[in-house]
């Protein structure tokens, strides 16, 4: 295992989390409550790195492509702060650690991991930017369960750098369930990094079959339906190639007279 420290797990953080202009405005959240408790933990076990655009791809998207997947476990809650571990599991075996404290209520400078709970639509993030709110409450299936997920879609332009980021927080413990961002590569204005990760796994809910099977319901249908047509297919096959039974010969020469 090893340890990144200092700016490279600073750059790597950057493509895989957020744009660093949203951090400070994100975790404001006054009078805000923690819904997470120690031990409680998230993995994402889907995430997606792309680069797009000519020269060089920049080192820190080649190394966050790497990964294999990513977990945030909370080791403690103080009031409305939560100490928060990121452990970066990479497709080679190694790791890299990284400790957060996220204060929900007055504001820390860490990644949106974590949010206050029970947030709704219209809610500001912060009453320091009141612009800054809930779009909408919405339900999507995460590590198994449908949940209630609250979404932010920040957009913003600065000298021709584009940057787009869609949040997606579980509604009930404030937990980052999913991220999106698109951003121009700042180092190369005519390339864009394209980045997303998904929850796969938690403590923080079960699994729930029914849902798995109400999300995937149109795919479960789709596999039900190519197996009819195998199916079929291999039985008029084999109809086709089976033989006729043949009738037995007539028997030759004059009837034999009766005994």
């Amino acid at each position: 295992m090893r340890d990144l420290k200092g700016n490279n797990l600073g750059t790597v953080l950057l493509v895989i989390l957020v744009a660093a202009v949203f951090a400070p405005t994100l975790v404001h959240a006054k009078d805000y409550t923690v819904g997470v408790k120690a031990g409680d933990w998230v993995k994402y076990g889907q995430i997606t790195v792309t680069w797009t655009g000519n020269g060089t791809e920049p080192s820190s998207v080649t190394d966050a492509k790497k990964l294999d997947w990513v977990r945030i476990d909370v080791l403690s809650v103080a009031g409305t702060t939560a100490n928060l571990n990121l452990t970066a599991h990479y497709n080679n075996g190694t790791q890299t650690f990284q400790n957060y404290d996220t204060d929900v209520q007055s504001g820390s400078a860490g990644p949106a991991y974590l949010v206050a709970s029970n947030l709704t639509s219209g809610d500001p993030i912060s009453p320091q930017t009141p612009e800054i709110t809930i779009n909408q409450t919405v339900t999507r299936l995460y590590a198994g369960a449908n949940r209630n997920v609250n979404i932010i879609d920040a957009k913003s332009s600065y000298q021709g750098y584009l940057s787009e980021t869609q949040f997606y927080w579980d509604q009930d413990t404030g937990i980052m369930v999913e991220l999106y961002t698109n951003q121009t590569d700042y180092t190369n204005p005519g390339a864009y990094e394209e980045v997303s990760l998904k929850a796969t796994e938690t403590n923080l809910w079960s699994a729930n079959v029914l849902d798995l099977i109400q999300n995937n319901l149109i795919y479960i249908i789709a596999g039900i339906a190519v197996i009819i047509v195998i199916v079929a297919a291999t039985i008029v096959l084999r109809r086709r190639k089976t033989p006729s039974p043949q009738q037995p010969p007539p028997p030759s020469g004059p009837p034999l007279p009766p005994s």
